[in-house]
């Protein structure tokens, strides 16, 4: 696993292990309590993580908080990623999902998550994800479980 990668699946963790046992108002409140957990992270970052990790505000007693969906795949959250992608294309090997500049890394992140069974993994730059199928016999079938995931018809 890249360094990268490790480091959005410890800065995801500890995002869900703050909003979990604190009641956090803004990204201004959580950024603060992040950098005294050892993590720099740029509001459009953080933003992107939230949106990421389904995390929503909800009215409380105390006033609006962040709060974790506890479906984790909410519905807003699919059309969110599916907006990011520019197309889904193959060969005889690969499917090659193209994004928006910036944007592979987490739609590639929720690829993963959503466990779709015809592929074995993901590798994402800037904009271009590589989806590896378990077998070339499976692209076009590969290709269908992505859209589903996604939302994507």
């Amino acid at each position: 696993m890249s360094k990268k990668l490790e480091d959005i699946y410890k800065r995801h963790s500890v995002i869900k292990s703050i909003i979990s046992s604190q009641d956090i108002c803004n990204q201004t409140q959580l950024v603060k309590v992040l950098k005294q957990n050892g993590i720099k992270v740029t509001q459009a970052t953080l933003s992107r993580d939230l949106t990421e990790l389904g995390v929503g505000r909800v009215p409380t007693a105390k006033g609006a908080t962040y709060k974790i969906n506890a479906s984790g795949n909410e519905p807003a959250l699919k059309l969110h990623i599916a907006e990011e992608i520019v197309s889904i294309n193959s060969n005889e090997n690969l499917v090659v999902v193209k994004t928006f500049p910036g944007r592979a890394q987490g739609v590639a992140l929720f690829l993963d998550k959503s466990a779709i069974s015809e592929s074995i993994g993901t590798l994402a730059g800037d904009d271009t994800i590589i989806v590896i199928p378990r077998s070339v016999k499976s692209i076009e079938k590969t290709i269908n479980q992505l859209k589903n995931s996604l939302g994507i018809k």
